[in-house]
């Protein structure tokens, strides 16, 4: 049974998926982290720094019970 946020979790992936088709000949990767929302904005700025010079870009972010829980994007290899 789905959860109110595993519900919007999978909403925004169906509407990102869907929203790539738009991007004729490009192919992306995703991925989806859970980040528990401890109060230090400094760990999760670095965490994020790391992804983003990793080329994952950030596209939407959804706050759960004490988590945040993020869904990030990048060409996938070889395309």
């Amino acid at each position: 049974m789905f959860t109110n946020n595993s519900f919007r979790i999978s909403y925004l992936i169906a509407i990102l998926l869907l929203s790539t088709t738009a991007n004729a000949g490009q192919t992306w990767e995703y991925l989806v982290k859970t980040y528990p929302l401890l109060g230090n904005d400094g760990a999760l700025t670095q965490t994020l720094n790391k992804l983003g010079q990793q080329q994952w870009e950030l596209v939407n972010c959804a706050k759960g019970s004490a988590k945040l829980t993020c869904i990030f994007k990048r060409p996938a290899k070889g395309t």
